[in-house]
């Protein structure tokens, strides 16, 4: 384990946890080695004085049943989480630039630990007034203020707080103060606290209440160091994934992604800011605490931005409302929100040949102000052009995509002379939407539509749209099966791919079938509605002779039913199953499709038609 640098003065409380000048270790405490009921503590007092947590007395004692006051349990979380290693040590400057007057209001000696745990996020100024007041610091930890702690000490607090037992563990349940029950439950559940002594029924007893003695907290701390595995290491940000919780890092061009705790928080300049605010690019310290990143203590931001509902393309418009300009020696940022969630903000570096425009004439940075509308163009993850507009605006052009999201937002990205192709959103409360002249929904657009649409605030709000359908003939050459399925025709010798809509009709022989049922090398007819097939017929579909061979999965598609066989020689063959097909296990047992699994041998017997081979009976070796 890696030593910690130990403070040079000696600590004194009144309830001191008090210094020595060099490690001991616990067999060198006269009163641990030599008394008998101390043993089940000494390995773990052991460990942590020669870690530098925790500190015998000057006359060579350690005290093991004193009380700890809730200050000394402050002074080892701050060792614990590195307040006294160089790796922290810029960390700790910008803690007490950031908190210094903040604990100045409390009558402390131990400012910069203080400092430290709050730019961590582990203790907030409640939490100063509970366990660093006059009225407390030197007041003994009781068993619940510990588990408390602990947890917010893991940078757990969220979770530990909401933290739901189905049942109580401990038959005093009733006895723990309601504000810590889930804390005892969560800290239990990670096997770091348990109960005292059993009732007379012998049931468990937490008894939250008892003072915290030395020797417990050093077996507590024991218990904590290795699931707190803390790290430390400097890095770049490339992108923060809210929705999955990681942040993606790069150290020496290595690029990671890491988990980020329930109560991550991210600091510039020593001022905290959203996650989601985080530039791409910035450089910074981080701290992991459980596994997950607890602090990303920013040295110098980055000219990128990370906001997942903002786009970042280059060249791409944004339209958003400013709400806050600032000038550094690093240049001048403009900070903008979406126009109906004010809480979605991303931060832009302003590119030094930046061009402004308000109501079509040249303007500066000066002449921006707070709460204006803006369209600005993001290039090379700055911005490269701010306008000022109107409310209300009109954009014309041809859609080229529809898309909708998991939140059901929805998209279309327009190809207009004013601003090319550029992708807009529609407003949250709807857009009005006619197509040919009647009410439509979303999914009736297809690529190819012209469109003019009404932005109100930046969204979309209003849609009127005109379909461009023709009629085409050609030979059927490739499927494509995927999220947003395709077919390519030869039309008049040249290959042409179209989407197939959603509802796209599609009939065999005047029956309706899917676009499974299609076959390479079949002729065909039907509609564009804009660049995607709204209707499609076909001729009958070929069967050729049945067949029969064997092979090795080589993968397995559940989803469309296809398997991929590759043969001893090396051939590789798709093979489609349904409904229809028959499976069976070498002893002659019934067998199901997912019993086929990536390596398995099997004897199939089934059709190729047009190229593809459908089997009729798959069996399992």
């Amino acid at each position: 384990m890696k030593k910690r640098r130990l403070l040079s003065c000696a600590l004194s409380l009144s309830v001191a946890l008090a210094s020595v000048t060099s490690v001991v270790s616990a067999l060198s405490f006269n009163d641990v080695e030599n008394d008998t009921t101390v043993s089940w503590a000494r390995a773990s007092i052991e460990k942590m004085t020669e870690a530098g947590y925790i500190k015998g007395y000057e006359d060579g004692t350690f005290k093991p049943y004193r009380s700890i006051s809730k200050m000394e349990c402050l002074l080892l979380m701050s060792r614990m989480l590195g307040v006294e290693e160089d790796s922290c040590a810029d960390i700790v400057s910008a803690a007490k630039t950031a908190y210094d007057s903040t604990v100045s209001k409390y009558n402390t000696s131990y400012k910069t630990e203080l400092c430290y745990l709050m730019y961590l996020g582990v203790l907030n100024e409640n939490d100063l007034v509970a366990y660093a007041s006059s009225a407390n610091a030197n007041t003994e930890l009781l068993r619940h203020q510990a588990a408390v702690l602990m947890a917010k000490m893991l940078g757990e607090n969220t979770n530990a707080s909401a933290y739901n037992a189905t049942t109580p563990t401990y038959a005093d349940n009733a006895a723990i103060p309601t504000a810590s029950r889930p804390y005892v439950e969560y800290v239990t559940a990670q096997k770091l606290m348990n109960g005292m002594d059993a009732n007379a029924e012998g049931k468990p007893q937490f008894s939250p209440v008892t003072s915290l003695t030395r020797a417990q907290m050093a077996t507590l701390l024991s218990r904590m160091i290795d699931r707190v595995n803390k790290y430390v290491y400097t890095g770049t940000v490339e992108s923060v994934d809210l929705d999955n919780n990681v942040i993606s890092v790069t150290q020496k061009n290595d690029t990671r992604e890491r988990d980020l705790g329930a109560d991550a928080i991210a600091r510039v300049d020593g001022d905290p800011i959203l996650l989601k605010n985080l530039t791409k690019g910035s450089e910074a310290t981080f701290v992991e605490l459980g596994g997950h990143v607890q602090l990303i203590h920013v040295t110098k931001a980055g000219s990128g931005e990370n906001t997942p509902d903002t786009p970042t393309t280059d060249g791409t418009v944004v339209y958003a409302k400013v709400t806050q300009l600032a000038e550094s020696s690093s240049g001048k940022r403009i900070t903008l929100a979406d126009t109906e969630d004010s809480e979605n903000t991303a931060t832009y570096t302003v590119a030094t040949d930046c061009a402004f425009l308000i109501k079509g004439s040249k303007a500066g940075y000066a002449d921006i102000k707070k709460n204006d509308l803006v369209k600005v163009v993001v290039k090379n993850g700055k911005l490269s052009s701010v306008e000022v507009v109107e409310k209300t605006l009109t954009v014309e052009g041809t859609l080229t995509e529809l898309e909708f999201d998991e939140e059901n937002h929805v998209y279309l990205t327009v190809d207009s002379t004013a601003d090319g192709e550029q992708k807009y959103v529609v407003s949250s409360l709807g857009a009005k939407l006619k197509r040919d002249g009647e009410t439509a929904e979303y999914r009736e657009l297809a690529a190819g539509d012209k469109v003019t649409m009404t932005l109100t605030s930046g969204k979309i709000t209003d849609i009127s749209a005109t379909s461009s359908s023709v009629k085409f003939s050609g030979v059927l050459s490739e499927i494509i099966i995927a999220t947003k399925p395709s077919v390519t025709i030869m039309i008049d010798g040249k290959e042409q791919n179209y989407k197939l809509r959603s509802d796209a009709k599609i009939k065999i022989k005047g029956a309706d079938a899917t676009i499974y049922d299609l076959r390479p090398n079949i002729t065909v007819t039907g509609t564009l509605d804009g660049s995607e097939v709204k209707t499609l017929s076909a001729s009958a579909v070929v069967t050729n002779e049945k067949g029969e061979f064997s092979g090795t999965v080589t993968g397995v598609n559940t989803t469309y039913k296809v398997i991929t066989v590759t043969d001893e020689s090396g051939n590789t063959q798709s093979v489609y199953y349904s409904s229809k097909t028959t499976f069976l296990k070498t002893s002659g047992s019934t067998a199901t499709s997912r019993d086929i699994e990536k390596g398995a041998n099997l004897s199939i017997t089934g059709a190729e038609n047009n190229g593809v081979f459908e089997a009729t009976i798959i069996i399992i070796k």
